[in-house]
């Protein structure tokens, strides 16, 4: 599975101070404990291990022929205690749904420039579960040209070579055969922290690949605290 192999491809770095591992520990368990709570969702919805559901697929397209746009369209919000809650009464959701579709259209153009941004300085960001970059480490991963980014979202290419693994794709080959990504919402007390989980319109077993985003408001701004 994808998560697993960015994992190995990018462990946590030895060396980190106590204080590193304080400051990010209640980041951590919160995003530990929102995707539990996920995983006991998809068992009582009755979705498969690939997070795959019954519902109809889009056809496969090719959004590159034609430099279309992938459409992220709203699917549903929660609270920690799997209320639902009425979108339109979430004015929030603009501003992270604005970071998402930035991020996308970054992975389209397959130039991550500036991502380091959409970062809060104090925070840092989880490249996923298990690794949390600062904003100085995310730029200079960045600027690798046969790093981390260029092998999961950028070249597909490269990253079956680097893992030997013929069924890898990246962000952006996967992105590019969808024409839409529906989001779902899992707001934390004080909506100051949202997860949020994606659902591919035509490659719905494919789900897997793409990891929960997590975003969070600092001074007025939203920032992505863990990258899908």
């Amino acid at each position: 599975m994808r998560n697993e192999t960015r994992e190995k491809e990018h462990p946590d770095p030895e060396g980190k101070s106590s204080n590193r591992i304080m400051m990010n520990f209640a980041a951590r368990k919160s995003i530990a404990l929102i995707g539990l709570m996920l995983l006991s969702l998809s068992a009582c919805d009755g979705k498969t291990d690939s997070g795959s559901d019954s519902r109809t697929k889009d056809p496969v397209v090719d959004r590159s022929a034609n430099g279309a746009s992938l459409k992220l369209e709203r699917r549903a919000a929660f609270d920690t205690t799997r209320q639902r809650l009425e979108m339109s009464e979430l004015p929030q959701l603009d501003a992270v749904d604005k970071r998402l579709e930035t991020l996308f259209q970054m992975i389209d153009r397959r130039d991550l420039t500036g991502l380091e941004k959409m970062v809060y300085p104090g925070e840092g960001v989880h490249v996923d579960l298990k690794a949390h970059r600062t904003v100085p480490e995310l730029k200079k991963e960045l600027s690798q040209p046969d790093g981390y980014f260029q092998k999961f979202y950028l070249d597909s290419q490269l990253l079956r070579q680097s893992t030997g693994d013929s069924s890898q794709v990246s962000l952006h080959e996967l992105f590019n055969k969808n024409s839409r990504v529906q989001a779902e919402y899992y707001l934390e007390p004080g909506a100051t922290q949202i997860e949020v989980r994606f659902y591919l319109g035509s490659t719905p077993e494919e789900n897997f690949r793409v990891n929960n985003a997590v975003l969070i408001q600092r001074e007025g701004e939203w920032y992505f605290l863990q990258l899908p």
